[in-house]
């Protein structure tokens, strides 16, 4: 009887190391897909930027009349060829956070698929498919997981803090169409029961009450003064890399077109 519980739990001991093994592999192998992935698209893009401004150089006149005839802004061209699906792109200056945005016609598909539509449990940087990245709305909802090497939105906790929110209070968001500043005026953690993914609202007092619902929630001080005639965007993500069920880090800014 001993000898049988003994060779139980070494079957017991050896199954649990090897989930926990398996596990981490997976851990591992997402962080290293992920990286590569973004690494990837980063150089699509950065190339092409600096190609443009090697054209802006050489022909400042010539090219400037044909940006103006343009639809998509061309930075954009090469990343579009690549995936149709990617309407603009993220980055705060002194962060890893520095990812092209995509979109599609659910919130489900880019929680676990990357710029190049493969499966990937790091997902991509997403705007809410309610939003018209031609017409902004008056609350532009993007979303992306917390990972913990502060890519993507794994860097957004660090907006509960005040002294990080002087030193980052401007983050950059570049669509196909037009380049914008996002004044950073709120930081909170919250939970899906607070609804702060309305991108539209039904009249302008209940914009207004919703901005001042989200100050008062919000942890952090900014002298950004919020309109009428203002628009705005929320960076939402998860409290750990991998989806919460319910508990949420949320960062709020003011939209200004450069």
């Amino acid at each position: 009887m001993k000898k049988w519980r003994s060779k139980l739990l070494t079957l017991v001991y050896l199954a649990v190391f090897l989930y926990s093994g398996l596990a981490l592999v997976k851990y591992l192998y997402t962080y290293y897909e992920a990286s590569k992935s973004l690494k990837e698209v980063q150089e699509i893009y950065e190339t092409t930027l600096e190609t443009i401004g090697e054209e802006l150089e050489v022909e400042p006149l010539l090219t400037e009349g044909l940006l103006s005839e343009y639809k998509i802004r061309p930075q954009f061209e090469d990343l579009q060829a690549v995936n149709e699906h990617i309407v603009g792109w993220i980055s705060v200056d002194g962060t890893k956070l520095n990812n092209p945005i995509l979109q599609t016609e659910n919130n489900d598909f880019y929680l676990d698929h990357n710029f190049r539509d493969n499966y990937s449990r790091a997902g991509s940087v997403f705007m809410d498919y309610r939003n018209d990245v031609t017409d902004m709305n008056r609350n532009t909802i993007l979303y992306g997981h917390a990972m913990k090497n502060g890519t993507m939105f794994g860097s957004l906790k660090n907006y509960l803090q005040q002294e990080y929110v002087d030193t980052h209070n401007k983050i950059y968001v570049d669509t196909l169409y037009e380049g914008y500043d996002i004044e950073v005026f709120a930081a909170y953690e919250t939970t899906i029961d607070f609804y702060y993914i309305e991108t539209e609202f039904t009249t302008d007092e209940a914009f207004l009450e919703f901005i001042e619902e989200v100050k008062e929630k919000s942890v952090i001080q900014t002298d950004v003064e919020i309109g009428l005639d203002d628009k705005i965007v929320t960076l939402s993500t998860c409290k750990d890399s991998v989806m919460s069920d319910d508990q949420r880090f949320v960062v709020q800014g003011k939209l200004v077109k450069r």
